[in-house]
């Protein structure tokens, strides 16, 4: 029996997120932008602008897992919304993010996600993306320098 086809968008979509967690989770670049469509862009807090491309985004999150070699993430409220018979999907997530650089420091992050993922020749694909930082007082992104 194929459990995914059965499972529908919704599914599809959490068992190709485990295996990009499960690669982000060992600091595999490769492995982690395997959903990501060649033309997606993705737009994140610790980035100063919108990165656009496959290979763009996986050099960014190559430099990303260096720095910050272990994270650990609480994720909140996701929300999924299926679109277009079945072939758009619109992810929205909260998550509380706690990253410790290669020096040891530490730093917490709240956070909320947008992604949108497309079906393409039979595939889901991740679109877009966008992270940004809620304001939360007290709280400094990974971009600002440390003292």
């Amino acid at each position: 029996m194929n459990t995914t086809a059965s499972a529908g968008p919704v599914g599809e979509i959490a068992l190709i997120q485990q295996q990009q967690f499960a690669a982000a989770a060992k600091n595999d670049a490769d492995g982690f932008v395997v959903p990501f469509a060649d033309d997606a862009v993705v737009t994140a807090f610790w980035m100063p602008f919108r990165v656009e491309g496959k290979a763009a985004i996986k050099e960014q999150f190559a430099l990303f897992f260096e720095i910050y070699p272990t994270r650990k993430g609480m994720p909140r409220q996701l929300t999924t919304r299926i679109y277009a018979n079945d072939t758009v999907v619109v992810r929205n997530a909260y998550a509380v993010n706690h990253f410790t650089d290669k020096a040891g420091n530490t730093s917490d992050h709240h956070t909320r996600t947008s992604q949108v993922w497309v079906k393409i020749d039979g595939a889901w694909k991740i679109v877009d993306q966008h992270v940004s930082q809620m304001p939360i007082p007290g709280h400094r992104t990974p971009a600002e320098p440390r003292d």
